[in-house]
């Protein structure tokens, strides 16, 4: 949030006479960048346009062009959480450079941890537990973020943490403790490594449970249900002692 606002804010202070179209694309080139190297995720029109206080539209524009300059590149991943219910795709973008160096890094993760595993079940079992260590820090960076403010609940940070790594969470109904996962910023990675959605499910794991500690250490039972839907992933998550009796219905 502090980065939008900040981006926001040299928005509005820079010279009208500034903001050209070309300097737009790159103070958004800039704010692309800076999200790939702090979440490892790309932004959507929407979010893109919130941080610039410039309609979305506009945003798409911009980010277009960039596309065909060959400095961002588009990624369609199932539906768009701000268009649930209507088979819009969700569309993000991220810098070129980034994205290439990104999927590089994952494939070679991926291919050294399905090298080391001789088996199926080592390979699952190294995945959650890779998994469950990135969630526990994610779940720790939360806490130090909040500092003395009232900390947030376990729902709370994970739908903080999958909003921001780019899985856009719809909940299935609003009472309910399922959500789809409308967008996967990992899709192209998964048809060549499917290990990566064990590797998340440990995370959502390792988030849950992480930020779970101070409820009486109840632990979270998770399911993950990858592409199991035309809207995405499914996704249900519940403590210990309050698990669901009857099945959710996809």
């Amino acid at each position: 949030m502090s980065q939008e606002i900040q981006a926001r804010k040299q928005w509005i202070q820079a010279p009208a006479k500034r903001r050209s179209g070309e300097e737009i694309r790159s103070a958004i080139m800039d704010y692309l960048h800076t999200a790939a190297e702090q979440t490892g995720a790309g932004l959507t029109a929407q979010q893109i346009g919130a941080a610039f206080g410039i309609h979305p539209t506009t945003a798409r524009f911009h980010l277009e062009r960039l596309v065909e300059q060959g400095k961002a590149v588009r990624q369609r991943t199932g539906s768009d959480s701000q268009s649930a219910g209507r088979g819009r795709p969700a569309v993000i973008y991220s810098p070129t450079s980034m994205n290439q160096a990104r999927e590089d890094m994952i494939s070679s993760l991926c291919t050294a941890l399905e090298t080391a595993c001789p088996d199926a079940r080592s390979k699952d079992e190294a995945a959650l537990k890779a998994g469950q260590a990135w969630g526990r820090a994610l779940a720790q960076r939360d806490k130090i973020n909040a500092g003395k403010s009232v900390p947030s609940s376990m729902t709370q940070t994970l739908l903080d943490a999958l909003t921001t790594l780019g899985f856009a969470p719809v909940r299935v109904r609003p009472d309910s403790a399922s959500w789809y996962l409308t967008a996967c910023p990992f899709l192209e990675s998964v048809s060549n490594h499917p290990i990566i959605c064990k590797i998340h499910l440990g995370m959502i794991q390792g988030l849950a449970n992480g930020s779970n500690k101070g409820a009486g250490d109840k632990k979270a039972h998770v399911v993950l249900k990858p592409l199991s839907s035309s809207k995405g992933c499914f996704l249900k998550v519940a403590t210990a002692d309050n698990r669901p009796r009857r099945r959710v219905k996809q």
